[in-house]
């Protein structure tokens, strides 16, 4: 009885300390997502040129990569004007 008693609260112990670090786990991994959830990331462009608007048969990859680009000669320029 004595070895029934002692094992059942040492299986209840591991579980409750399972069960905490578990918890502990997950918000740590979705602390980050919560922080961003409902936020719209906004880029900001230094460039003169005006990137299109999107249209419901545009490739939007193509769109991706010329606004990429734009972002890419914006921040060299500014490099550029920091170096010398």
């Amino acid at each position: 009885m004595k070895i029934f008693l002692l094992s059942s609260i040492f299986i209840i112990g591991i579980l409750l300390i399972s069960r905490n670090l578990f918890y502990s786990a997950k918000k740590n991994l979705f602390k980050d997502q919560a922080a961003w959830s409902g936020k719209d990331i906004k880029i900001k462009y230094n460039s003169s040129r005006e990137v299109s608007e999107s249209k419901g048969n545009d490739n939007y990859l193509e769109i991706i990569a010329n606004e990429s680009k734009l972002y890419l000669e914006g921040q060299s320029k500014i490099k550029e004007n920091e170096t010398k």
